[in-house]
């Protein structure tokens, strides 16, 4: 199976995109693209979908954490990372919701946030 984040990137360093519209996946620019492109993005469709969806919920939740929380970018972006990502195998619910909460606490009580 092909990885939909190597294909994305492939996808914009030839300055073309794959965006969901209206529930399906368009391709900005395909002409940039080489030939054969468009269809091997349709045989990965559904790995790029979730790809971008997923792509997408990391920057909502970091630019909510970054604006709204007040926390510097590097910050948001690895929290949003951890709030995304699955609990890592060995760890339990416990001891993973324990460490989200834990990691935005910090967040919240940082010197930094609190000199804004």
């Amino acid at each position: 199976m092909a990885n939909p984040a190597k294909i994305m990137e492939r996808i914009r360093a030839h300055g073309a995109n794959v965006v969901i519209d209206g529930g399906r996946l368009e391709i900005v620019n395909k002409a940039k693209l080489p030939p054969g492109a468009a269809d091997f993005v349709r045989q990965n469709a559904k790995s790029i979908a979730a790809f971008l969806d997923r792509e997408a919920e990391f920057e909502e939740r970091a630019a909510v954490i970054e604006f709204d929380g007040g926390a510097p970018r590097e910050w948001a972006e690895q929290f949003a990372q951890f709030c995304i990502d699955h609990r890592p195998e060995g760890v339990n619910d416990l001891d993973w919701s324990w460490f989200i909460t834990r990691c935005g606490q910090i967040i919240d009580e940082a010197p930094e946030r609190r000199a804004a």
